[in-house]
């Protein structure tokens, strides 16, 4: 009996002494005056979800590392906190459906309205800001100089799932609006005569214009008709939350810095105010 008293009194000691080294390399690892893990989200790999986004979020060439500003952005705030993202391209519209119903954490880029914010939540601050604008085809680009209402007789391609702004909106009623799948669809649809007009925004809009090698066919109209700002999205469910406040911290970190600043204007995007 004392043996076995011994036993079990030298496993506890080992126990008690296993918890104040763990203890002590936690205090050793977390900075004074860091907040405690109560409401930190506890996934160690990330799924962050989205489209393809010119500078923003493209996929990696020969199918290495994604690449774009909120890669640059989430890589500095998850990494060093300890999460892996691992990034993920969709159809617009399923990587917004999957942070509404997930399995997606974060989502990349949506405008902010009032219609999304009823099906998810919004970082505090945007990290981009677009001038949405028309396209036409070469020697029509008077078709538009401001005025939605000399567009009722003509044929307007916008793409699913985006946002507009609200003066689009207010008009949409007045329009012939063709919805297309995708960006390049629109613009096949414009080269071949099948729409007038195609309400994109221009960051978007440049580069796929040259990948189809449209320079010379395509025009960028005047004046844009809105700017809009992009924000990473999360879930409206309580598991979003942890994440909100992660981002909006990290931003906010690095915006004072000015390595958000940097990060911008190494990948050419405007970063608003």
């Amino acid at each position: 009996m004392d043996a076995l008293r011994r036993h079990l009194l030298r496993h506890a000691a080992l126990g008690t002494m296993a918890l104040g080294l763990t203890t002590a390399a936690t205090a050793r690892t977390t900075p004074k005056g860091a907040p405690s893990d109560v409401g930190r989200p506890r996934t160690a790999q990330v799924l962050v979800a989205g489209t393809t986004f010119a500078r923003l979020f493209e996929p990696g060439a020969d199918g290495g590392k994604p690449r774009g500003l909120a890669v640059d952005v989430l890589d500095a705030i998850l990494l060093p906190a300890g999460h892996q993202p691992r990034y993920d391209f969709y159809p617009w519209l399923r990587a917004q459906s999957m942070i509404e119903h997930g399995p997606a954490q974060i989502l990349v880029g949506p405008y902010r309205t009032p219609e999304r914010e009823k099906t998810m939540r919004f970082s505090r601050q945007a990290f981009y800001e677009d001038a949405l604008v028309f396209y036409a085809r070469r020697r029509e680009e008077g078709l538009w100089w401001g005025d939605f209402q000399a567009l009722q007789p003509l044929r307007v391609a916008t793409v699913q799932g985006w946002v507009y702004g609200e003066r689009f909106e207010q008009a949409r009623a007045t329009l012939n609006v063709t919805p297309v799948r995708d960006l390049a669809t629109a613009l096949r649809m414009l080269q071949l005569g099948r729409v007038d007009l195609i309400a994109a925004n221009q960051r978007n809009s440049e580069p796929v214009i040259q990948e189809l090698g449209l320079n010379d066919q395509v025009a960028l109209c005047a004046p844009p008709f809105a700017q809009l700002r992009g924000h990473f999205a999360f879930s409206r469910d309580p598991a979003g939350e942890p994440w909100l406040a992660l981002i909006d911290a990290g931003m906010q970190r690095l915006r004072a810095s000015g390595e958000l600043q940097q990060m911008a204007a190494r990948r050419g995007v405007a970063l608003p105010d």
